[in-house]
């Protein structure tokens, strides 16, 4: 059942051109159509012309590029503009362990080896004659899974992508893959273009979806099988659990990967640096937020899904029963190139790569909680004395209202926090404490006092238990204000506000230019169309400039012949030039007298 259905994915992959290529046709017609009927208007040729006609120009190549460039970007699919190529020199350890699990699967090993930035593995493979004949092999690994998965779990995600090379899928997968992907580009180049009013495009979409979702149905369902096929050969190798439980943490890796990305690696691109392996930081977070191994929420099965159901690959797992030898000496740690990577990670940044320690003491002053501390202060000369005497006066609510006004308690507490962090920047400014960087939240701060057997790190709760007397009584403020000092701190310095970092979050923005790059081509091409409409008034006003001039009705042509009138006076006239048009009334010349006058 799964190779006929493969079959007839083939055949309607011969379908998708054909159908194409018509769409192609018919645009084609109604370009010329168009172009016949201005040339006729202009000639004089055609009284009556529908002004739908300049605008079918515009929409019949419209639909005539969003096809073609359609067909031209299938042969596109499987891009490695996503990724990076790594060398054997590079990743030594890497590619010994993926040569080690492509000879347990039985097969050769994959010729390329490219790492991303996607929480997902993939195998790729150049095949020719529709699947036929082999071709190069390619194998696609995202960076954090190699941060996040022990060594036997990444097993068995290669081994999961080299079944299905065991299976055939990728020689066949890639013909049916470009043909689904020719479909998909072609419906978003007419959707795009339809969203202009051009009805040949909405025409072309509406065709073009109802075959998508036949193309789909079919060729869907045997990726579902495939997929299956391919779990069974990662349980033989790595075992059924170490499957299951990378397939459990896919999802909390996605995550964890994008708030590393979101808040700490883009954020200090934002301000010009980077750390030079974000494999090891991303590895360190982890450390703090662990990866969590939970059971999907159940999916609603769907005749158009390309892979089946976690829940149901993982009843198959559960059924599977399979020994898995004992291995010792497994890699923990992988090399890869990090600037190539990084480069990857941040294409639109231009950054300084700073070792590890570095970038995290910079990174921990970025996301110290510096703006509540500065809600504190009231205009660009207050310093810590100002909030001092504030608090002295007995006046912490009204410092506790610019955070809080509808809840007196919460207002309290983050008048406590704000001070704390306040405290902290003058503290790091004398040298007295430093931020370190939390996974989990805020900065923490570090206070450390210089003693005569050296330096001692003092307790988080001892800071923190002054600054709350501080704000709860006004006694509190001299206690504090003496622990500052034999710390070094002065409370009337002025605020450093250039310790302030920048905040900005850097969103990735390809989806979105490949958007507007798709949506540029549309408006390029009914540019074109305008320079051809322009252009077929300007060829038939050329042609016509020795026509005559277009008259309401249309006659025959009638040339008056050449003749001479005798004058009484003997005086004999030239010929009238001949006219081009002339109407056909009949006028009957005078009558001639006998003498031959009239």
């Amino acid at each position: 059942m799964t190779t006929l259905r493969a079959a007839l994915a083939i055949a309607l992959l011969f379908g998708v051109y054909v159908l194409a290529l018509l769409g192609i046709a018919v645009a084609v017609a109604l370009v010329v159509l168009a172009v016949w009927s201005t040339q006729g208007f202009v000639r004089g040729e055609v009284d009556n012309f529908a002004p739908q006609i300049v605008v079918l120009p515009f929409a019949s190549l419209a639909a005539l590029v969003a096809v073609a460039s359609g067909l031209v970007s299938a042969g596109r699919a499987g891009s490695d503009a996503d990724s990076v190529q790594v060398d054997e020199e590079d990743a030594p350890e890497l590619w010994a362990f993926v040569r080690q699990v492509a000879a347990e699967a039985g097969i050769r090993p994959p010729d390329e080896l490219r790492l991303n930035s996607e929480v997902d593995a993939s195998v790729t493979e150049d095949a020719r004659l529709l699947g036929l004949l082999p071709g190069r092999r390619r194998l696609t690994l995202g960076l954090p899974l190699l941060a996040a998965l022990p060594a036997n779990e990444i097993r068995a995600l290669l081994g999961h992508e080299f079944g299905h090379h065991i299976g055939g899928h990728t020689r066949v997968g890639v013909v049916v893959h470009r043909g689904y992907a020719a479909l998909d580009r072609l419906q978003d180049n007419l959707i795009e273009a339809s969203h202009l009013r051009f009805w040949p495009a909405g025409l072309f979409a509406r065709m073009f979806i109802g075959y998508t979702h036949i193309y789909a149905r079919i060729s869907f369902a045997v990726r579902r099988r495939q997929e299956f096929e391919a779990d069974a050969v990662a349980a033989r190798i790595a075992g059924p659990e170490a499957i299951a439980t990378a397939l459990r943490s896919l999802a909390s890796i996605d995550a964890r990967w994008q708030l590393f990305l979101r808040q700490y690696l883009n954020r200090t691109a934002a301000a010009g640096y980077a750390p030079e392996d974000p494999l090891a930081m991303f590895a360190a977070m982890l450390v703090d937020r662990p990866i969590e191994v939970t059971d999907p929420e159940p999916e609603r099965r769907s005749p158009f899904a390309s892979h089946p159901s976690t829940a149901d690959r993982l009843a198959r797992l559960a059924a599977m029963d399979a020994e898995v030898p004992s291995r010792l000496g497994e890699p923990t740690t992988w090399r890869y190139p990090k600037r190539e990577l990084l480069r990857h990670l941040l294409p639109d940044h231009d950054v300084e790569a700073l070792p590890s320690a570095r970038w995290m003491a910079k990174a921990a002053r970025q996301a110290a909680p510096i703006a509540s501390a500065r809600m504190l202060l009231d205009g660009p000369d207050a310093t810590l004395a100002t909030v001092f005497d504030v608090l002295s006066d007995g006046e912490a609510a009204l410092l506790a209202a610019r955070f809080d006004t509808g809840d007196p308690h919460r207002a309290i507490a983050r008048l406590c926090e704000a001070l704390h962090a306040l405290v902290g920047h003058y503290l790091v400014e004398a040298g007295s404490a430093h931020w370190r960087l939390s996974w989990t939240g805020p900065s923490k701060l570090v206070v450390s006092e210089l003693r005569a057997d050296g330096v001692h790190v003092l307790p988080f709760a001892e800071l923190n238990g002054l600054v709350f007397e501080a704000v709860d009584h006004p006694s509190g403020v001299d206690r504090l204000r003496l622990h500052l000092a034999s710390l070094r701190v002065d409370p009337k310095r002025r605020f450093a506000a250039e310790v302030v970092q920048s905040t900005t979050v850097t969103v990735d923005t390809a989806p979105t230019r490949r958007a507007n790059s798709r949506r540029m081509g549309i408006f390029a091409l009914y540019g074109a169309a305008l320079v051809a409409v322009v252009a077929v008034f300007v060829i038939a006003d050329v042609s016509n400039d020795d026509r005559p001039s277009r008259s309401t009705t249309i006659r025959p042509t009638y040339t008056r012949p050449t003749t001479y009138f005798r004058l009484p006076s003997g005086i004999f006239l030239p010929p009238s030039p001949p006219e081009s048009s002339f109407d056909l009334t009949f006028i009957p010349p005078p009558l001639a007298t006998t003498d031959g006058h009239p």
